[in-house]
C-alpha cells in the first residue's frame, strides 16, 4: 500500500514504492483475467473547476473497469450555488457524507487542493493543480519505464510550454532517477526556478536549448502544447512555433526515441507522419493504467 491517503505532490513519490508496488500492480493490471483489483461498491468522484478530457475520463473509466462508479462535475465553478473553490473544505465533507471514498481535484486556484486535503474526509487525489499534476508524473515516468526499459540514464528533452504543471510533475519524477538529463527547449515561457532547483539538488542536470538540434541525442521527447488556440496563433505570429513532426524531423532522432505528448491535439504541434516512435497513445493507455493502479492501492 501507499504510505500516502492523500496524493496531492509529485514530491511525495518515492521510487522504491514505483517500483516495488505501483509498477508492478499496473504489469499484472495489464494482464488482468477478471481476477484482479475489485472496487465494486467504491465510488469516485471527479471535482474538476476547469475541463479535461484525459485526466477526468481516465480517472472514470479506471473507475469503471476496477467495477466502481464514479461522478463528476466539468466545472464546478458553474455547477455549483457556491462558485468560489474557497469552500472546497465544504464541498469535500458534504461528499464524503454522501458516502462518495474518494475525490479528485482539479483546481488552479491557489491552496485549494491542499485545502482539500487539510479536511482530510476522505482521499484527495490532485487531478491538475496550478504547479503540479501527480497522476501524470506517474504515467509519464511508467512509459519512458516501458517504452526504454527504465529511466535511469536517460536523456529527455522537452518542448513547448515550459511554465506548466505538466512540466513541473515531470521533471520531479525524473528526479526520482540516477543520472537523467533533461533539456528544455521553450517555446513558451521559462521552467519555474523552484522545480529547477529542487531537481538540482537531487543529482538531476538541467540545460537550456533554443536550437531543436538538441533532440538528436535524445532518448524521449516530452511536447507541452500551447494552452489555446489563440496562443498558437499568437507563437505562431512570432515564428516561434514551427516545430512539424514529419519524416525530416524522425530522420534527426535516435532508432529508438520516443516521442510523448501529455495531451490531446488542439492545433498545436503538426504532426505529419506515422511513425512507431510516436508514443501519445501507448501514453494515454498508460495513464489509464497507472490511475487504475493507484485506484485499487488507496481503495481496495
Amino acid at each position: 500500500m501507499p504510505k500516502f491517503s492523500h496524493l496531492t505532490n509529485t514530491a511525495q513519490i518515492e521510487r522504491t514504492w514505483l517500483e516495488a508496488e505501483l509498477f508492478p500492480m499496473c504489469e499484472r493490471i495489464r494482464k488482468w483475467d477478471g481476477k484482479g483489483p475489485d472496487l465494486t461498491g467504491r465510488s469516485l468522484y471527479c471535482l474538476f473547476y476547469e475541463p479535461s478530457l484525459l485526466t477526468r475520463t481516465s480517472f472514470e473509466r479506471a473507475m469503471g473497469l476496477l467495477g466502481g462508479q464514479s461522478y463528476h462535475t466539468e466545472d464546478a465553478s458553474q455547477f455549483f450555488p457556491v462558485t468560489s473553490p474557497n469552500y472546497v473544505d465544504n464541498v469535500v465533507n458534504i461528499l464524503a457524507s454522501l458516502h462518495v471514498d474518494m475525490v479528485v481535484l482539479r483546481c488552479s486556484d491557489d491552496g485549494v487542493v491542499e485545502r482539500a486535503e487539510f479536511a482530510d474526509a476522505l482521499p484527495i487525489i490532485n487531478g491538475g493543480s496550478l504547479e503540479d499534476h501527480p497522476t501524470q508524473a506517474l504515467a509519464d515516468i511508467y512509459t519512458l519505464h516501458r517504452e526504454l526499459g527504465g529511466v535511469d540514464g536517460a536523456k529527455v528533452v522537452v518542448v513547448g510550454r515550459l511554465e506548466h504543471r505538466n512540466v513541473n510533475a515531470l521533471l520531479k519524477g525524473l528526479a526520482l532517477f540516477k543520472n537523467v538529463k533533461a533539456t528544455l527547449i521553450p517555446l513558451s515561457g521559462q521552467a519555474d526556478p523552484d522545480v529547477v532547483a529542487y531537481c538540482e539538488k537531487k543529482g538531476m542536470e538541467i540545460t537550456l536549448e533554443r536550437d531543436m538540434e538538441a533532440v538528436r541525442d535524445a532518448d524521449a521527447i516530452y511536447l507541452n502544447a500551447p494552452r489555446t488556440v489563440a496562443h498558437v496563433q499568437l507563437l505562431r505570429s512570432r515564428h516561434a512555433l514551427d516545430l512539424t513532426i514529419d519524416k525530416k524531423f524522425m530522420s534527426m532522432l535516435k532508432p529508438n526515441c520516443v516521442i510523448m505528448d501529455p495531451m490531446q491535439r488542439s492545433g498545436d504541434f503538426s504532426v505529419e507522419v506515422a511513425d512507431e516512435r510516436l508514443a501519445f497513445y501507448r501514453q494515454s493507455e498508460n495513464g489509464l493504467i497507472v490511475r487504475m493502479a493507484v485506484l485499487a492501492q488507496t481503495l481496495s
